[in-house]
């Protein structure tokens, strides 16, 4: 083992000083078993993996790896892999190692890569191993995480159900206070885009929406929905700064040339906002490139 190890740790002649830090660790727990662990390697350079639990050294294919590897060297504690050529990205080798007996995980897997920046000369894999009597009392606990997630998502279901003024009423969107609603107009837009019809304000308590329908030129890219920001206009009419930012949201992901689709902008304003002030929105996309404005609101 220390043989191995000293020999790990010395440099090849020529071959560029490239490698990682010593000693990662990689540790291969039983609901993680299929997880391919990726191991850097490089030409001339040889990589130790060192194992807490025993493998079954007959459980790596040595032989696949033989035509890209001067050196393969598989015991039980130990795995010694020397590259003599740089590995092929359209084919990465895979390597599964067994581990002894029957407890959890039952075996880990390695995807060889050749990393130009960085080699792994030594990597400790730790076994997380688990009985079948502790994996069965995993599957208990999971199996109570699970009913009382679907709990919850009943509730949830229950929730979405519900339409209309009554069911805002039950979910509790709808308080009892006073609502008033606003139009607006429709606003600058960026060329592509055009606001139908007349946008709405609905306002309660420091709740506010903005709801309007949009609609993409048929010659245009798709509009994504990005963020909408809030600033109070300053002294002269001029913006001032941000003052909060919300996202837009929309039924569809995505606004597809030549259609249009209902939007709304949701947020709470400031406290301390001061009756009376005026407001200038922007609505963008994504990328931040096509927006829709609307100056001197009164919120």
């Amino acid at each position: 083992m220390l043989l191995v190890l000293s020999t790990a740790a010395l440099a090849q002649p020529g071959t560029p000083d490239k490698r990682g830090p010593p000693g990662r660790r990689i540790v291969v727990r039983a609901d993680e078993a299929a997880t391919l662990h990726l191991l850097r390697v490089a030409p001339g350079v040889v990589t130790t993996v060192v194992f807490n639990d025993d493998i079954v050294p007959s459980s790596v294919d040595t032989k696949a790896l033989a035509p890209l590897f001067a050196q393969v060297k598989v015991y039980p504690g130990v795995m010694v892999l020397r590259p003599s050529v740089s590995l092929p990205e359209s084919a990465r080798p895979l390597v599964t190692a067994r581990f002894v007996g029957e407890d959890a995980p039952r075996q880990v897997a390695f995807m060889l890569v050749t990393d130009p920046k960085e080699v792994d000369t030594v990597v400790e894999v730790s076994r997380h191993a688990l009985s079948a009597e502790a994996l069965a009392e995993e599957l208990t606990l999971l199996r109570g995480r699970s009913a009382a997630a679907e709990a919850g998502f009943a509730t949830l279901r229950a929730q979405c159900a519900q339409t209309g003024l009554g069911g805002a009423v039950l979910t509790g969107a709808l308080v009892p206070h006073p609502m008033s609603v606003k139009w607006l107009f429709t606003g600058l837009v960026d060329p592509g885009l055009e606001v139908v019809g007349s946008p709405v304000v609905y306002s309660q308590l420091s709740a506010r929406v903005v709801a309007f329908t949009l609609k993409n030129a048929p010659d245009m890219p798709p509009w994504m929905p990005g963020m909408a920001r809030l600033a109070r206009v300053g002294q002269g009419g001029a913006p001032g700064r941000v003052i909060l930012e919300a996202p837009v949201r929309m039924l569809e992901a995505r606004l597809a040339p030549g259609t249009s689709v209902q939007a709304v902008v949701e947020w709470n304003m400031p406290e301390g906002s001061e009756p009376g002030s005026r407001y200038v929105l922007e609505v963008q996309n994504e990328q931040g490139d096509r927006t829709v404005r609307w100056e001197g609101l009164s919120l």
